[in-house]
């Protein structure tokens, strides 16, 4: 089949079934922080698979990073796109976290702490991310400099190659480690995309191929994905402590039979306001869930004595709310803020350019 340029394949409806799945993502992902540990023990269960959540959002990233891709003319389009989708309401739920965390526990609010989380890049500042959940933000910062190099270098033709090549080195890379230990533990804490990367692709192949860009190349690769993610499992990835390997290898592999279904068209039945509404919230409802609602469930049930399963209830519910004013009041009037003033002043300085070769 003939390849097709991805700038000129965009796809006009949204693609809804994504936001059910981040919705569904979100949702194990706080099930699992909620369900673990000391609150485990309280429920006399865990729900330990919801640590694969982030999973699909690394999927989902890689599938719609195209979409964002083919609104942008020239590669500061794309930074500002991505720092106007990420950064605005970060700011404002790592302000709400470290206000809680100051509360709670003082003495690990420092304004170096701060400043260094507000990058999103704390690691590279030796310092500790002031939620655990934020861990996922770098991948994803780290995953979307790889996209803008390629922008830069005009090489975003040849994704597919250039992802091929990644998840080779990549592979090889864990497999010969005991070569360079110190290395190895270097570049696997500091850049965990490394332990993710296949998903992404993935999700990049899952579009091409929903675009009809050679089906059955990308189709192949797609299982040569996924050998590699299941690979990856124990050689550094979070999920390694949580679930098995066979585990873990067969819910990758389910997660990609569901995209395999979305692409076709087989998730309408997903597309339900409740998904719908907690996708539209699922990066802030990520970014305050855990060590905000974690604090509000050991009030409620240590302090309160309230049972867990109403505690786990309230605590749910309180935390979508945030979520929900946060996207409402931060999340999308910053986004269009930011977006609209890049907007003008790149239309002003066309303007000032056209004017200026016409005096010519």
């Amino acid at each position: 089949m003939t390849e097709r340029h991805p700038h000129l394949n965009i796809i006009e409806s949204r693609f809804l079934e994504l936001d059910a799945l981040r919705g569904l993502a979100a949702v194990m992902v706080v099930l699992f922080h909620y369900t673990i540990n000391s609150n485990g023990a309280l429920l006399g269960w865990e729900f330990r698979y919801g640590v694969t959540g982030v999973d699909i959002f690394f999927m989902i990233s890689g599938f719609v990073i195209f979409l964002t891709i083919s609104r942008v003319k020239q590669w500061p389009d794309f930074l500002v796109s991505r720092f106007a989708r990420l950064y605005p309401a970060f700011w404002c739920c790592l302000f709400l976290t470290t206000i809680v965390t100051m509360f709670f526990e003082p003495e690990l609010v420092s304004s170096q702490r701060f400043l260094a989380n507000m990058t999103m890049m704390s690691i590279f500042f030796d310092q500790e991310n002031m939620d655990q959940a934020y861990w996922t933000l770098l991948v994803e910062l780290i995953f979307y400099f790889w996209i803008l190099a390629l922008l830069v270098v005009g090489k975003i033709k040849s994704i597919v190659s250039v992802g091929v090549a990644f998840t080779v080195l990549i592979v090889l890379f864990y497999a010969f480690s005991s070569h360079y230990p110190g290395f190895h533990e270097l570049a696997t804490r500091k850049i965990e995309l490394l332990n993710h990367f296949p998903l992404f692709f993935s999700g990049i192949l899952f579009y091409l191929i929903r675009n009809g860009s050679h089906v059955r190349r990308n189709s192949v690769l797609i299982v040569l994905s996924l050998l590699a993610a299941c690979f990856l499992h124990s050689q550094g990835g979070r999920s390694q402590y949580h679930v098995t390997p066979v585990e873990h290898y067969a819910i990758l592999t389910i997660f990609h039979i569901v995209f395999a279904l979305g692409i076709f068209g087989k998730l309408g039945f997903l597309n339900k306001a409740p998904l719908l509404f907690l996708g539209k919230i699922s990066y802030c409802l990520y970014l305050i869930h855990q060590y905000i609602g974690l604090r509000l469930l050991w009030i409620l049930t240590d302090l309160w004595q309230i049972n867990i399963y109403p505690a786990l209830l309230i605590t749910i519910l309180t935390v979508v709310f945030i979520a929900y004013l946060v996207n409402k009041f931060v999340e999308i009037p910053a986004n269009l803020l930011i977006r609209n003033w890049y907007k003008h002043r790149t239309q002003k300085g066309s303007h000032a350019g056209s004017r200026e070769i016409a005096m010519q």
